[in-house]
């Protein structure tokens, strides 16, 4: 644990760090439009240069907790940050899809270590009193990029070369590193190390790439008894189920110990990183489509229109300080998601669809639950963990929320896609489909709600304050 000076220097040098992959996905997908006319290739194709990206990042989570304890937390950020640095050269001077689409899994080994690597920092340095408040702080920066990512990439596309897209993350990498290197202690290992589990790597890692890529084939109802989704589904789940009874077999010389999902704040925080796969990042998908097809707004406005929801979780953050420090994380949890579902109900009513400054409120609304919510799901998920499972955890929980976010955002798209179908091609048929789309994601914020009582009663202020 370190001062708290020390402390906020941690948080910025990490979050200038972090930016970059923040950035990169939101940024990314608002091109891959123009990418597939620049290389000639079918939308399709060029989708792998998302799908591609994501899978890297989902194949090294298992590895992270691994090379924190053997070669430390410092080092590993900055090889994570070197390779992704690296990844993001040579997307930007790709000379065909294939050559990018290469360079982007590169991209993505390092933006996998990029997350549960911060976070692991970030607790080693808050300690668990402090733990909330640095989550919190970090927050902010996860609001970069559903905030800038669209409108960034919006601008780069109009006004610059699409090599831009993967070139803007070069300096805040490069800001990161030289941070890093001034900041972060020079070792941090365990005292334990541990042998690589090759048997529990050989089973996770195709487990978990096999359920990811099985999700981001699905796009409708009709594609869930598809080839494509069942055989790497089925075969993911199987590898799954085996590398969980070899966790069980092994216990602590596993690669992640399923048994740390035995501790009641880290399996109710797992639980929701699932869920908010639904509400937050669910949200997350269905909001900008709703300004592009219902309100016909261009990339660039639709980025605008979403700066409210980040700009409200910014405002609780620094202004609320004080008072989310006296607020225990199953309240926080709780309120969050309150306030989520409140920000998405003039969205579910589509007569409210032209109604600019009521859309803009709710937006603030939702943003205002993000930022209450968010940090205190991350934070509870490590609290209760002793210091040398922190790593491993933190690997596990990243792992759940890289099967709960495509998972939540695919049953959403697909709920969109089938209330679509239905509906009459304009404007007055589009805002009715995304209404009925609104409506389910409000019914799901009620699991979350009900899993946060769960949390134990642990008041998020530190003692010393307290005093």
């Amino acid at each position: 644990m370190v001062s708290d000076r020390r402390l906020n220097f941690t948080i910025a040098a990490l979050g200038i760090g972090a930016i970059a992959s923040i950035l990169d996905s939101t940024i990314v997908n608002v091109g891959v439009d123009r990418l597939s006319t620049v290389f000639d290739a079918s939308l399709t194709a060029t989708q792998w240069v998302i799908t591609g990206f994501l899978l890297a990042m989902t194949a090294i989570v298992p590895l992270s907790g691994w090379l924190i304890d053997r070669i430390g937390g410092r080092a590993t950020w900055m090889s994570a940050l070197g390779v992704f640095l690296g990844g993001s050269l040579l997307c930007g001077i790709a000379w065909d899809l294939t050559a990018l689409i290469s360079f982007r899994v590169l991209q993505g080994l390092g933006a996998g270590l990029i997350i549960p690597t911060l976070m692991t920092l970030l607790t080693q340095a808050a300690g668990q009193q402090r733990l909330m408040t640095a989550m919190g702080s970090f927050s902010l920066l996860v609001q970069v990029g559903p905030i800038l990512g669209p409108v960034v990439g919006g601008v780069l596309l109009e006004g610059a070369n699409w090599r831009w897209l993967f070139l803007v993350n070069i300096p805040f990498c490069v800001a990161g590193l030289v941070l890093a290197g001034m900041v972060l202690p020079l070792r941090q290992p365990s005292a334990h190390k541990r042998p690589l589990d090759g048997i529990g790597l050989a089973l996770l890692t195709p487990a978990l790439v096999g359920v990811v890529y099985a999700l981001s084939n699905i796009s409708n109802a009709d594609d869930l008894g598809t080839a494509q989704v069942l055989l790497p589904l089925v075969c993911g789940l199987a590898l799954l189920a085996g590398f969980i009874a070899w966790s069980l077999r092994d216990g602590a010389s596993a690669l992640i110990d399923v048994r740390l999902f035995a501790e009641r704040g880290f399996a109710v925080s797992s639980g929701l990183s699932v869920l908010a796969g639904f509400t937050l990042f669910g949200g997350m998908l269905l909001f900008p489509l709703y300004f592009q097809q219902v309100r016909g707004a261009s990339v660039v406005d639709t980025g605008l229109f979403l700066v409210p929801q980040g700009a409200g979780a910014a405002v609780l953050i620094i202004f609320g300080k004080k008072l989310l420090q006296r607020i225990t994380a199953r309240t926080r949890i709780v309120c969050g998601f309150g306030l989520m579902a409140l920000g998405t109900v003039p969205f579910a009513l589509s007569a409210m669809r032209d109604m600019t400054w009521l859309l803009i409120v709710a937006l603030t609304v939702r943003g205002l639950g993000v930022g209450a919510s968010t940090s205190a799901i991350n934070a509870s998920a490590v609290a209760g963990l002793p210091k040398d499972e922190i790593a491993r955890g933190t690997t596990a929980f990243n792992i759940v929320q890289r099967i709960g976010a495509p998972f939540g955002t695919t049953t959403v798209a697909m709920i969109l896609a089938q209330t679509s179908a239905q509906a009459a091609h304009d404007s007055a048929g589009m805002a009715g489909a995304f209404a009925t789309t609104f409506w389910w994601t409000l019914g799901f914020t009620a699991l979350p709600v009900a899993l946060a009582l769960l949390l134990p009663r642990v008041p998020a202020m530190e003692p010393e304050r307290a005093a």
